[in-house]
């Protein structure tokens, strides 16, 4: 008879992988980690401490997306730019999922060296549901249904195959066991420990809800302790966004395949990879922007024309046109007409003759 899940193999819970077939993925993904953490040193304290703040609430609500939660971005900004700035504020009593999911992301990223306890993972299960605090009594609890409860799926989710695979009996002992595993040191690289933890605690998905940004909390530990860092300057949430298809369908693939998770991990590594990429890609958009406005600090800019040019920067790839200048600027076509030619003059000037985008100014 052909076992259908992966934790009923003889093997499980002990995951195995082709350390030799991964080892040229891995150089490339530790490659990339080292040249993005170096170009990040080159940047300014300002610069550096603004890219690291869109990053972490990059991942915070990619994450939240991807269990279908929406979270308010903008009090998500103002709780970890708070933290960031190693400003004070007061958390207790406050019932807030978007509060909640700032606050279990930071304390993965701050204390990333510290062990994961079952303590730990009831304060980011609770943090994430939107409440401060919770009682001892409450841990140990854990879903023993052997199958997700397929009635309480949200719309979102039901596009989520994985969620309906039925999980291990006995969750408490399976949770103990994965406890003991993930706090043993281990010569594993991190990198690979990142995506073996995040696959093992999906497996198990001991509570009803947030197990999928509970297991990236998981992995974001270890991606810190590659980099020996309490910063994040790329979100492996945003890539896991991205590619959620291909996300799920890996999930489906591993759990009904055997203990060996060499394609899981295979996929994880590129999907690092290419949010090492994006991360590379907009430090380097981040740090033209700055040499740009460098250049041009002289230049009197309108309210508007500094919104355009910021919108440029930030990833418009089209043809700017006056009449996207003025819906952009809730303007009429005459006065973006002005603010363009406006432009025009003053890079024609004699006095300024330094060059800029291209696609900056172009009136149609």
């Amino acid at each position: 008879m052909n076992k259908s899940y992966v934790w009923e193999h003889s093997g499980w819970p002990y995951l195995t992988w082709d350390n030799k077939e991964l080892s040229p993925l891995l150089g490339e993904v530790r490659n990339k980690q080292g040249l993005l953490t170096g170009k990040i040193s080159l940047l300014g304290d300002d610069l550096k401490k603004k890219t690291l703040h869109n990053t972490v609430v990059s991942d915070i609500m990619a994450s939240a997306r991807i269990e279908g939660i929406v979270l308010d971005e903008e009090l998500v900004v103002i709780i970890t730019g708070q933290s960031l700035s190693k400003k004070r504020f007061h958390m207790s009593g406050t019932d807030n999922t978007s509060i909640g999911a700032s606050r279990a992301f930071l304390d993965a990223l701050y204390n990333y060296e510290n062990i994961i306890t079952e303590e730990r993972l009831y304060f980011w299960k609770y943090a994430f549901e939107g409440k401060a605090d919770f009682n001892d009594s409450d841990m140990g609890w854990y879903e023993t249904d052997t199958i997700f409860d397929l009635s309480a799926i949200k719309p979102v989710e039901r596009k989520m195959e994985y969620l309906k695979i039925p999980i291990p009996a006995n969750t408490v002992k399976e949770m103990k066991t994965f406890l003991t595993w993930i706090n043993t040191i281990h010569p594993t690289d991190p990198v690979i420990k990142a995506g073996a933890a995040y696959l093992r605690f999906l497996l198990i998905r001991p509570f009803e809800r947030d197990n999928g940004r509970i297991a990236r909390n998981i992995a974001n530990m270890f991606l810190s302790r590659a980099d020996n860092l309490p910063e994040r300057f790329y979100s492996i949430s945003a890539q896991i966004e991205h590619d959620r298809k291909q996300y799920n369908d890996i999930l489906m693939y591993t759990q009904t395949g055997s203990t060996d998770i060499t394609e899981w991990l295979r996929w994880f590594l590129y999907c690092l990879k290419d949010a090492l990429t994006n991360a590379e890609e907009a430090l380097m958009r981040v740090m033209n922007k700055s040499k740009f406005f460098d250049k041009y600090r002289m230049i009197s800019l309108n309210e508007r024309q500094l919104k355009t040019i910021n919108m440029l920067w930030d990833g418009f790839d089209s043809k700017l046109s006056s009449s996207i200048w003025a819906s952009v600027n809730n303007c009429s076509p005459d006065t973006a007409l002005r603010d363009i030619q406006d432009l025009i003059s003053k890079k024609n000037s004699p006095e300024r003759t330094r060059r800029r985008p291209e696609h900056v100014l172009l009136p149609q």
